[in-house]
């Protein structure tokens, strides 16, 4: 009988270390992209990969696939408003016909928020932007992958793990 709770105990212990363990850690299988001359950083899946451009300002993280992509801009200040409003019109120049679906003002640490479809080349695409104004730079996390694709990916994980240094 005595074994039997010693048993019990060593096993609950154990469980809940490797808990405690793995929420310590956030999901396996991702890594985090620190911009210090820009101050972020961001988590990712470690199967996609990072492409940034000479000057900083430009990171893109893409997909296995190449049809899924985060894009991180960031420029100087102005307002999250007015930053969705050039995106959408980048977006128009280069797409052509762009349906915005969402435009609105966020209350939480966003400040801005878009969303998007367009096509491409190789079909039916959706987009959302999110803006961040600080006193310094404005923020931009825009987020691309095929319509039918969109909602299996991680970009809400990515997203939330964005953080200013």
């Amino acid at each position: 009988m005595r074994n039997d709770i010693r048993r019990w105990f060593l096993l609950i212990s154990v469980v809940l270390l490797l808990a405690v363990s793995v929420t310590a850690c956030g999901p396996s299988g991702y890594t985090t992209y620190t911009n210090e001359q820009e101050g972020y950083s961001i988590s990712y899946p470690m199967s996609w990969q990072v492409e940034v451009s000479k000057d900083g300002t430009t990171c893109i993280i893409v997909s296995p696939s190449r049809t899924a992509s985060l894009m991180i801009y960031v420029t100087t200040s102005m307002s999250a408003q007015t930053a969705a409003q050039f995106w959408m019109m980048s977006l128009g120049t280069h797409w052509g016909q762009i349906a915005q679906l969402e435009n609105k003002a966020m209350s939480d640490s966003w400040n801005w928020y878009t969303s998007y479809d367009y096509e491409a080349d190789t079909g039916q695409f959706h987009g959302e932007a999110y803006f961040m104004s600080t006193a310094d730079h404005t923020y931009r996390l825009d987020t691309a992958a095929r319509k039918d694709e969109y909602s299996s990916y991680p970009f809400q994980y990515m997203i939330s793990t964005f953080k200013l240094n």
